[in-house]
């Protein structure tokens, strides 16, 4: 009888906790707009066909970087200055723009910093300007 009464809220206590797990959403988006710049100031033109590298803050020697943002380290901005990418876990990721202006022989550089993480697009936009 003493064993039944013990099970009972044990049983419960497992229950519980079983039927209340959160279901995690580890997708983590990424939206980079990339714009030009002279002064700093966004000009609000956007730039096409800019050359994306992205990759991790640090990696340890030894370590391997996953698979997904192997896939993901490289990519090219659409029409609109865009570029999204989707990643299935959270990550501090260095982004760097680069785009060759074949008309004025010029090369524009951005960077930023993004932080993805659980369950939404994170947006960010590179203001690119003149290499020195």
């Amino acid at each position: 009888m003493k064993k039944s009464l013990f099970l009972i809220p044990v049983l419960a206590l497992v229950l519980v906790f079983s039927l209340t797990q959160c279901k995690k959403n580890y997708n983590c988006g990424l939206k980079v707009i990339c714009h030009f710049t002279t002064t700093g100031i966004d000009t609000g033109a956007v730039v096409p066909n800019a050359e994306l590298t992205i990759y991790p803050n640090a990696i340890t020697a030894g370590r391997t970087v996953h698979p997904a943002i192997e896939q993901g380290k490289n990519g090219t901005t659409n029409d609109n200055g865009t570029y999204e990418h989707s990643y299935p876990y959270e990550a501090l990721l260095n982004v760097t723009a680069t785009y060759r202006d074949t008309v004025e022989n010029k090369e524009y550089v951005g960077n930023t910093q993004i932080k993805l993480q659980e369950g939404q697009v994170i947006e960010k936009v590179i203001l690119m300007s003149p290499r020195q």
